[in-house]
């Protein structure tokens, strides 16, 4: 731009400078300006030029490079003192403590974008207190960043729990507590009843699992096990959702498959069974045609050992090459293994080892542990699922078959309570294929843990199915009451609609596809959209979860000093590199844009006195006319 600018103006000037010594050529000698007042005017144009340019493009200023000490909450008045001193310059941002600040003397800014301007020399930045807010973090991108982080808060410092579940599904929380004497958690229904407990792990994680059943939103809650005055709110929207479609093939009616059918029926799952009972006689929902049209409408297939067998050799091609599209596909081996079941298991890529007596035929799954798409696998990890009710009966024990399942590229779907694996599965083309190797997982009802069985069964689902969910509005992060919150995956246009009935319309981000802005005015449930089906969003207090604010607060500081240090060790982007405790370095020269005010008067000046000579001077070293 500034090259264009240029260019304009240097022809502009050459072609009036040469417009107007031919005209003074032409004119009659008597009639010619004095050649002093000719040469002046022909400066004055190349001298206005200039000086237009140096108005619309000021020269950078050298400045002496300065530290900014920035005050966050939490920050006291003697750590600000202290590090203020020599030539820095100390500001407190609006989280700052109003005492801390005036005994620190330092000057308050509303947020730090306005502080750099109003002290450009600022090269390098030392954060006080708990870091920066989310506001700040863009105006500190390039600048030099010491943060030396305040340790986390306790109680909880991390949640992850999803915003809508589908009715009959299972809610997953998971999350991690800071300094929690009692290392267990619990996870309360609406009604208040424990669903699941679980130990924190090393580092405090946890995972707590629960079913739910009604739909619509409802409010499930997280507090430290035996703490009844403690607790989180965790809510959830619970509706029907696409619903994962089952496949399941039995060589014969049994308990197991009674039980697996009335599982699929109430956690909503949309189920075609087949059952056979010989002579060419079956129940359940009629036959099957294997052909790729018919096996995309599914989601899962479960086979039993004699189903597979009586399949024949084209449907069993069939469900394979679906499973590569997609289709998961699970074997249970319900008996004694036989040629049959062996020569199964190698068509789909497993086997089974030699019988074990270590491996005993009873199985007490005390702990269940699965693999699952949107856990990570620290979260896996710590899984330990416990029975709610202290009172309950002990579980049940279920059948297996004593041969452990190998293969080479497979992982662990359950495990029991020794940590014997009782389930594998491996990746087959866009599918997964797994063998589950127990039986009589109907006794967990018969013993009153229904909970458990939907539990198991539905791990097991979510798992190996095809994976269909669509993307649900959400709010990206926690959204509080009156304070910004970032909604995505949601149609554009869509008005937020309070329980007062309150709208408020999101506003589009440029800058991130799919997602708005918004500012509730309201804590509690919003409805987006209109309509008795539209997704329902939670809004929390302003003053809910410190111990995550404070966590986020910290780790978005601590990435913009870990990124300052690299750019420092690196030179990168021409950056000379700087000690990472530092300030710039005395000889290191910052630069700011001169005022363009000066230029400008100039300017003016020179124009006035360019006109005053070509007009108003006009009879100053002129020849007097001949009459």
């Amino acid at each position: 731009m500034a090259v264009t600018v240029a260019t304009l103006l240097a022809l502009a000037v050459l072609a009036g400078s040469l417009r107007q010594i031919l005209r003074w050529r032409r004119m009659p000698a008597q009639a010619r300006p004095a050649s002093w007042r000719m040469a002046c005017m022909l400066v004055l144009q190349f001298a206005g030029a200039a000086l237009l340019y140096m108005t619309l493009f000021p020269p950078a200023a050298s400045i002496d490079p300065a530290r900014m000490v920035v005050m966050t909450a939490g920050t006291d008045a003697a750590g600000a003192r202290a590090a203020g001193g020599g030539n820095a310059i100390l500001v407190a941002l609006p989280e700052a403590d109003a005492t801390a600040v005036r005994d620190a003397e330092a000057r308050r800014m509303p947020d730090l974008a306005t502080a750099l301007r109003m002290h450009p020399q600022a090269r390098s930045l030392q954060v006080l207190g708990a870091g920066l807010e989310a506001r700040d973090l863009g105006a500190a991108q390039d600048l030099s960043i010491e943060f030396r982080p305040p340790p986390l808060p306790n109680g909880l410092v991390e949640l992850q729990a999803p915003p809508r579940v589908v009715s009959g599904g299972m809610l997953r929380v998971s999350g991690r507590m800071n300094d929690v004497a009692d290392g267990r958690v619990e996870l309360l229904d609406p009604a208040g009843n424990v669903q699941d407990r679980a130990s924190l792990d090393n580092e405090g994680r946890f995972l707590l699992q629960a079913p739910v059943r009604a739909s619509g939103p409802a409010i499930y809650r997280l507090r430290v096990a035996g703490d009844a005055g403690s607790g989180v709110e965790v809510p959830v929207d619970a509706g029907p959702g696409a619903g994962t479609r089952l496949l399941l093939l039995a060589g014969a009616p049994n308990p197991e498959i009674k039980y697996l059918r009335r599982w699929a029926s109430d956690a909503g799952l949309s189920l075609h069974s087949h059952m056979a009972l010989g002579g060419g006689v079956s129940l359940g929902d009629g036959a099957v045609a294997f052909d790729p049209k018919t096996l995309s409408d599914f989601d899962l297939a479960i086979v039993d050992e004699r189903a597979w067998a009586d399949l024949g050799a084209n449907a069993r091609s069939a469900l394979l090459a679906a499973v590569d599209d997609g289709l998961g596909l699970m074997l249970r081996i319900s008996g004694k293994p036989d040629a049959a079941t062996r020569e199964a298991m190698r068509q789909l890529g497993f086997r089974l080892g030699d019988a074990d007596p270590a491996l005993d035929r009873n199985v007490i799954l005390d702990a269940v542990a699965t693999v699952d798409r949107s856990a990570a696998p620290a979260e896996a990890a710590v899984s330990a699922s416990a029975e709610a009710d202290a009172d309950a009966s002990p579980t049940p024990p279920l059948a297996r078959q004593p041969h452990p399942i190998l293969a080479p590229d497979s992982l662990p779907l359950l495990t029991d309570a020794s940590g014997a694996v009782l389930a594998r599965w491996r990746p087959s083309g866009l599918g997964r294929i797994a063998v589950w190797n127990i039986d009589q997982s109907f006794r967990l009802v018969l013993g009153g843990h229904g909970q458990r069985h939907a539990r198991l069964w539905a791990d097991a689902t979510g798992t190996l199915a095809r994976p269909r969910a669509a993307a649900q509005p959400r709010f990206d992060g926690i959204a509080r009451h009156g304070q910004r919150a970032v909604l995505c995956d949601f149609v554009p246009g869509t008005p937020l609609v309070a329980a007062d009935g309150t709208r408020l319309h999101p506003l589009a981000d440029p800058a991130a596809t799919g997602c708005a802005a918004v500012w509730p005015a309201r804590n509690g449930w919003h409805r987006l959209g209109d309509g008795e089906g539209a997704p329902m969003l939670y809004v929390r207090p302003a003053d809910a979860l410190p111990g995550l604010v404070a966590r986020e607060r910290r780790d978005a500081t601590l990435r913009l000093s870990a990124g300052s240090t690299e750019r420092r060790s690196e030179g990168a982007d021409g950056i000379a590199p700087l000690p990472v405790a530092d300030a710039a370095p005395i000889n290191d020269v910052a630069a700011r844009t001169a005022p363009r005010w000066p230029w400008f008067i100039a300017w003016l000046l020179a124009s006035g006195l360019l006109w005053w000579l070509e007009r108003g001077g006009r009879r100053i070293g002129d020849t007097p006319a001949r009459v």
